[in-house]
């Protein structure tokens, strides 16, 4: 039990600092913890509709929209008309953006690989495991909610 409680422990901490971590390097961009979830979400395909942004983000679409036009005000993307369905509007990130992104994302992954360096290579393959199964399990938790949108 005493592993449980020092993992609960740790994890605790490391859920209190994230976003703490993220908040402060985004505001030297005027970025907010929302918005960038939104680039981070957009970076990863060419393009989405809004509504499934609105989706993935579980977020209504009148906030998807305030989001979505202060980034475009800030030219971290645009929006543009879908091909074939006039009603719909797509997002896609700009370059500053995605620059954005790219920074943030290598910013903690270079925290994570600092400590990750620290252990041993049977070490290393255990936490990897750790962090492949952890990503399955909320895959699964996030299926039902998914569905529902």
């Amino acid at each position: 039990m005493k592993d449980d409680d020092q993992l609960i422990t740790c994890f605790r901490e490391l859920q209190k600092k994230m976003p703490r971590f993220y908040i402060r390097e985004l505001a030297k961009a005027k970025v907010t913890l929302p918005q960038y979830l939104l680039l981070s979400l957009i970076a990863d395909s060419e393009t989405m509709p809004m509504t499934e942004a609105s989706a993935k983000l579980y977020i209504t679409k009148p906030a998807i929209t305030n989001l979505v036009d202060r980034l475009e005000n800030h030219k971290f993307l645009k929006r543009i008309p879908h091909p074939t369905d006039r009603r719909v509007y797509l997002i896609q990130i700009l370059p500053k953006g995605e620059k954005l992104v790219h920074q943030m994302r290598f910013s903690i992954l270079e925290l994570l690989l600092k400590a990750f360096k620290q252990f041993n290579a049977a070490e290393r393959k255990s936490i990897a495991r750790f962090y492949g199964l952890v990503s399955q399990l909320l895959d699964e938790a996030l299926k039902p909610c998914e569905a529902g949108h």
